[in-house]
């Protein structure tokens, strides 16, 4: 199972981004379509999608915290 957070009321699904010339780490609202994506900087710490994994539920929530929203909705 993919890893997921519970956040701002809703479950999220984050997704590291190694296409951009720095790594992002993407939040998607698995739980309501209608929320737009969220972004934040990933650190060099995270190179795989194993990394991401890692994380505790506290470290992806300190990410999200600090993420912005794309107010794009993905559905």
């Amino acid at each position: 199972m993919s890893t997921r957070i519970k956040a701002d009321g809703d479950t999220w699904r984050p997704v590291l981004d190694k296409s951009a010339e720095r790594r992002l780490l993407l939040f998607f609202c698995a739980s309501n379509g209608q929320r737009p994506y969220r972004v934040v900087a990933a650190g060099d710490n995270l190179k795989t999608d194993e990394d991401v994994a890692g994380l505790s539920a506290a470290e992806l929530l300190a990410m999200f915290n600090k993420s912005e929203s794309m107010n794009v909705s993905v559905s």
